[in-house]
């Protein structure tokens, strides 16, 4: 444990004193009388349900006695939900139907986060921490739609068992969890109405025992953001994550017991400047110094970890994500960016040719170490264009997180939930994508 603590720099939230659980005959009822933790127990005991609820609620009123008069803003309980996102940066999403078991912030802290930029500037970001969901929310939501036919504004989706994505604005499997237990819950609580499930994460506590437990393969898909092997700068960039070696780790040990796991190399940094690769008028007779984050060689490293499919998405970044960056390298992130690079909805983004030559190489690449690809388009623009114009590289055309026919409990997606929009046509045709021969070697 002390080595997560060193990484997470944050140890004064994750010490973790023994939890206590009642046996399983004793009644819980009078131990939840704290200000938090009795209406939320009052809530659950009135539900009637089946589902054998031996969380710890105390934990909240412990959390709100730490703070004692000086309660942070939004109070200690992070007011959020399952939802079902529509806006335009995700609204064809196949997994826009989601839960953040943590709120307000997330300890890795990494510098490119678009959660981040948005929460900092609200001063909502770590303000001092993140803060566990009301798990007992969780618990309603699933006993009125599967236990009882009392109304409930998710009850078609849940119904349909459109699978629920875990981790967005934040990193639900945070170290930190070891204490709260929140995610831990979810997952019983998934696993007892045989739910499916989409996990977004960046951390390698979803494979230590107690919550390897609680997954199930029939259930579960496991997504592992790794942007890059390269240990010092992700040290610098994602200073509060696990190393990617522990993430690699992590990964073939669930591979190995039967889940369906993807790398997510997004965020995707170009190795060179934009315009490197394709832009026939780049002026390559000075020199050019690379940004080693990513790396042709992630491709081969994840295939020896056991890893089924390899997901890209190139990054786009805010202001205030260009400045943390900038902070952590010392240098301007921004020149890495073409002077006609494209803003939109304040951020930046790479070209559209040298997006199409990473998303095309990494697929080769793929596809030479046996692994299966996708790409995600979530945040890349607001059209949709970039969703459809990839789809011809996915080794799942249905599926652009590619669980559909690989997880047996995902027979529906949120692309179920409208009317599906027409794929490309066969014949697209990619912006040119040639590798300069002067630029050979940097492929190696």
């Amino acid at each position: 444990m002390s080595d997560q603590l060193q990484t997470i720099g944050l140890a004064e939230i994750i010490q973790m004193p023994g939890m206590v659980f009642p046996p399983p005959n004793e009644s819980v009822e009078k131990k939840f009388d704290g200000p938090l933790s009795r209406p939320m127990w009052e809530k659950v005991s009135k539900l009637k349900s089946r589902y054998p609820d031996n969380f710890d609620y105390g934990m909240y009123d412990r959390l709100h006695e730490r703070f004692g008069l000086q309660q942070p803003r939004g109070g200690v309980v992070f007011k959020g939900s399952l939802k079902l996102l529509e806006s335009k940066d995700c609204d064809k999403c196949f997994y826009r139907f989601e839960v953040d078991t943590y709120g307000r912030g997330c300890i890795h802290n990494c510098a490119y986060c678009y959660a981040k930029a948005y929460l900092h500037q609200r001063k909502y970001w770590n303000e001092p921490m993140p803060f566990p969901i009301d798990i007992s929310e969780i618990r309603k939501t699933f006993a009125t739609v599967f236990e009882s036919d009392r109304h409930h504004k998710l009850r078609s989706v849940l119904e349909q068992r459109i699978p629920l994505r875990i981790g967005s604005m934040s990193d639900s499997f945070m170290w930190m969890d070891k204490k709260y237990k929140v995610t831990l819950e979810l997952l019983k609580i998934l696993k007892f109405y045989d739910y499916p499930y989409i996990v977004f994460t960046r951390s390698d506590l979803i494979a230590e025992d107690e919550y390897a437990a609680q997954l199930d393969p029939m259930l579960a898909s496991i997504q592992m953001s790794i942007s890059s092997i390269n240990e010092e700068l992700t040290k610098k960039i994602e200073p509060g994550a696990p190393s990617p070696a522990r993430r690699l780790r992590a990964l073939e040990k669930l591979a190995k017991s039967g889940f369906y796991t993807t790398v997510r190399i997004n965020p995707l940094f170009p190795i060179y400047p934009d315009g490197y690769y394709t832009d026939p008028n780049f002026d390559r007779s000075k020199k050019i110094d690379p940004f080693p984050f990513f790396s042709w060689d992630m491709i081969p490293a994840i295939a020896q970890h056991k890893v089924d499919t390899v997901l890209v998405g190139v990054v786009r970044l805010y202001m205030h994500n260009l400045r943390f960056l900038s902070q952590a390298l010392g240098f301007n992130f921004k020149d890495r960016f073409s002077g006609s690079t494209r803003m939109e909805r304040a951020a930046l983004h790479y070209s559209e040719s040298e997006t199409a030559f990473y998303y095309t190489k990494a697929r080769d690449l793929c596809k030479q170490q046996g692994l299966r690809f996708s790409t995600c388009y979530i945040g890349n623009d607001t059209s949709g264009e970039s969703f459809y114009k990839y789809q011809s590289l996915w080794s799942n055309k249905d599926d652009c997180c590619d669980a559909l026919g690989n997880v047996r409990g995902f027979t529906r997606t949120c692309a179920n939930l409208s009317k599906p929009s027409p794929r490309v046509p066969t014949d697209f045709v990619f912006p040119n994508t040639t590798i300069p021969s002067v630029n050979e070697r940097s492929l190696v």
